[in-house]
C-alpha cells in the first residue's frame, strides 16, 4: 500500500511538473522574505506571520538594570503623538490621528505592540517639531532627530547633517538635544555639563532617564531605568542594546513610561512589558496623555502589504488614517 502511495504522489509531481504548477510554488517560497528570527537573549513579546514583531530584555550596565524594547524594522511600523498638554495648543490643532490617545479607528486596525514616551516639553528648548505637516515648534540644527515616513517607516539622524534626506519623506519628526550616540560610540557631548542633558529634579543630576535608538539592522531600541543615572550611563546602554545611532528622551521620575503587549491590540488591552517601578501604568495612552509619546504597530501578515497614510501635501496640514495596500492583505 505505501509503494503505490509513493508511486501516486511521485505521478502527481510529475504531473505538476508538466504544467508549471510546481516551479511557480518554488519561485513564489523563494521570493517570500526570510521571517523576523528570535534572539538569544531577548524575549518575543508579539509575533506575526512575518516573525518576530517586537522584542525586550533587561540590560545590567554599570550596575543598574535597564528595561529595553525593541521594534523590528520590518515587521513594524511607528507613530508619534502630541501630548494634551504639551506640546503647548497641539491638541485639537491636529488631526486626531496624532493627538493625546491613542487612535484606535486607525491604529486600531494594525495592531498596537507597544508605546512610550517622548521627549522633553518644549519650554525645556530641547528641540523642534512637526506632525502632519504642522510645525509645532522650530527644528534646531545640530539636534537628534527622529523622522517617521507614511509608511511608518523611521529614520534617526543629525537635523542639518544626516536628515532632512531626499530619499525619506516624514510626515512626523521629533527632535530632542544633540546626539548621544553615533557610529556605535558615544558622543563626545555625551561626557559633557550634565545640564546640557537635561534640567534635574532638586538639582540632582542622576534621575531616571530614557533613550532611543537605531542598531545595524534598522531596528528601533527603547531603553530606560528608574534608577538615578546620568547620560553616559544611558547612552552606554543604548550601545550595550546594539544601537549605532542615539538620542536621549524624557528624564525625571514621572516622564519614564513604556507598555509592550504580547499581542497586536485592537482595542484596549494589557500591556504587560514595563519599565520596573514605573510611576504610571501604560494605558494612560488608552484615553490621552498630557505629554508626547509613540505607538507601535504590526505591519500585516502578508509580505505583499503595508500600512500607510495618504502622506502630506507642501504648504498644509492633513491628517494621516492608515489604510492597507497591496494584494493579499489580512489583519495581523
Amino acid at each position: 500500500m505505501r509503494r503505490w502511495m509513493v508511486i501516486a504522489l511521485a505521478g502527481f509531481v510529475f504531473l505538476q511538473l508538466g504544467t508549471g504548477v510546481v516551479p511557480r510554488l518554488a519561485r513564489a517560497l523563494a521570493a517570500a522574505p526570510a521571517p523576523e528570527k528570535p534572539q538569544a537573549g531577548w524575549t518575543v513579546g508579539v509575533r506575526s506571520a512575518r516573525g518576530v514583531v517586537s522584542d525586550y530584555k533587561m540590560e545590567y550596565v554599570a550596575g543598574v538594570w535597564f528595561r529595553v524594547f525593541r521594534l523590528r524594522a520590518r515587521s513594524a511600523l511607528l507613530r508619534w503623538h502630541v501630548g494634551a498638554l504639551d506640546p503647548p495648543g497641539a491638541w485639537g490643532a491636529v488631526p486626531a490621528d496624532a493627538g493625546p490617545a491613542i487612535d484606535w479607528s486607525s491604529e486600531g486596525l494594525a495592531g498596537v505592540v507597544g508605546v512610550f514616551n517622548g521627549g522633553f516639553k518644549v519650554g525645556a528648548h530641547a528641540g523642534g517639531s512637526m506632525v502632519d505637516g504642522r510645525v509645532l515648534s522650530p527644528l534646531v540644527p545640530g539636534d537628534m532627530t527622529i523622522a517617521l515616513d507614511a509608511a511608518g517607516h523611521w529614520r534617526l539622524g543629525v537635523w542639518g547633517q544626516t536628515l532632512p534626506s531626499a530619499s525619506f519623506h516624514p510626515i512626523a519628526l521629533r527632535q530632542n538635544l544633540p546626539p548621544l550616540v553615533l557610529g556605535g560610540r558615544l558622543t563626545s557631548t555625551a561626557h559633557a555639563n550634565i545640564f546640557t542633558w537635561g534640567s534635574p529634579l532638586n538639582n540632582q543630576p542622576e534621575e531616571p532617564r530614557s533613550g532611543l535608538g537605531v542598531d545595524a539592522a534598522g531596528n528601533l531600541v527603547y531603553v530606560a531605568t528608574m534608577s538615578n543615572i546620568g547620560p553616559v550611563q544611558l547612552g552606554e546602554a543604548l550601545v550595550g542594546a546594539g544601537v549605532r545611532s542615539g538620542m536621549e528622551l524624557d528624564m525625571n521620575p514621572y516622564w519614564p513610561i513604556l507598555g509592550g503587549s504580547f499581542r497586536a491590540l485592537h482595542s484596549p488591552g494589557p500591556l504587560p512589558v514595563q519599565i520596573p517601578y514605573s510611576e504610571h501604568n501604560p494605558d494612560i495612552y488608552f484615553n490621552g496623555w498630557q505629554r508626547d509619546f509613540f505607538v507601535g504597530l504590526a505591519e500585516p501578515n502578508s509580505w505583499a502589504c503595508s500600512w500607510v497614510s495618504p502622506g502630506l501635501t507642501p504648504g498644509r496640514m492633513s491628517a494621516q488614517p492608515l489604510h492597507l495596500v497591496g494584494a493579499g492583505c489580512a489583519r495581523s
